[in-house]
């Protein structure tokens, strides 16, 4: 399923959840979270790890759009794991756990919404795993940046390890690494990456003189 009818089909969830309680017809839950895609869209910057994109966000909508607020916050919910599941699916780092807040501002135009948005750190649950000989890193962002580096995810304080050596991440339901012009390479399962290559379960990265064992947390 292409990047476009995942999009679709996650959206069209949001009609079957609270926010179909909350509207009065002239704002669609379906548009609040296609805006939210787009800001994200349009906000993405460029990191050493990848794409960043902000993972906090406010949307405001006129009063007389809302039937009741009393289910915003579950709405924000729901807005916030379309979020995390578009990172994933399009390979997008958040700095910190996705958040959505929904709220009433008389000062916005009926059928209207005006969303702001903000990069802010913070921990996120581990996904994946990297375990090697008294060794073991939790793998949090989308995207992993893997060095020597104190800046990086993995910090890895080897001398043949590059500053900024490879990059782990999920796009489109798979696993990834990239390796970034490193000085001794990065290899998976003993064949060399000189783009990005997937990586499963169970597969051997070594990076330099370090190798590591990738897993998957189950959620």
């Amino acid at each position: 399923m292409d990047l476009a009818r995942q999009l679709e089909k996650r959206l069209e969830r949001l009609v079957d959840g609270a926010s179909r309680t909350i509207f009065r017809g002239r704002v669609h839950p379906v548009d609040l979270g296609a805006r939210l895609v787009r800001e994200a869209d349009l906000n993405i910057m460029e990191s050493p790890a990848g794409p960043v994109v902000p993972n906090e966000y406010r949307i405001d909508l006129n009063p007389d759009d809302i039937v009741t607020a009393g289910s915003l916050e579950r709405l924000g919910s729901e807005l916030a794991n379309t979020l995390r599941a578009t990172s994933i699916d399009r390979g997008w780092r958040l700095e910190g756990p996705a958040a959505v807040a929904v709220a009433a501002d008389p000062a916005v135009k009926p059928r209207d919404m005006k969303i702001a948005s903000r990069v802010s750190h913070g921990e996120h649950a581990a996904w994946g795993q990297l375990i090697g000989a008294g060794r073991h890193a939790d793998l949090g962002p989308n995207r992993v940046l893997i060095g020597r580096a104190t800046i990086c995810d993995v910090a890895l304080d080897e001398p043949e390890v590059s500053r900024h050596h490879a990059v782990i991440h999920r796009e489109q339901q798979r696993s990834w690494v990239t390796d970034l012009g490193s000085a001794n390479g990065t290899t998976v399962d003993g064949l060399a990456v000189t783009t990005t290559m997937p990586l499963r379960p169970g597969a051997r990265l070594t990076m330099g003189p370090v190798t590591f064992m990738f897993r998957l947390v189950d959620p």
